[in-house]
């Protein structure tokens, strides 16, 4: 099983960051929350894997905050969110594959 790094690994770094961006402590729990159970479903689901896994979590983190930033603060519904956007992304970038266009061409679309 692949390792993933816990959004919240590193909580000082995380949370000056989060401040920074004007995210309290509610929703960093909460992305921290979704970030886990979304790169665990995928890693056990087989969207994730060595060769993607760290573009994927940077993706995640990124519609994380946007969303955490509109006020959301379901764990589920940002997890939900944070899946669907990498598993498009992995989709594309196997189409991507298949069709001979460059990595990251069609991810950085979504």
């Amino acid at each position: 099983m692949l390792f993933h790094p816990s959004f919240t690994g590193n909580m000082g770094v995380t949370m000056r960051a989060a401040k920074q961006v004007g995210l309290d402590d509610d929703a960093v729990k909460a992305m921290g929350q979704a970030f886990d159970l979304a790169c665990s479903r995928l890693i056990r689901a087989g969207v994730l894997d060595a060769s993607n896994i760290e573009r994927m979590q940077q993706l995640a983190a990124k519609k994380l905050v946007h969303w955490a930033r509109r006020g959301e603060r379901e764990e589920w519904r940002l997890a939900r969110r944070a899946i669907f956007a990498m598993s498009m992304a992995a989709a594309n970038e196997r189409l991507a594959a298949a069709n001979g266009i460059a990595r990251g061409t069609l991810a950085e679309a979504v």
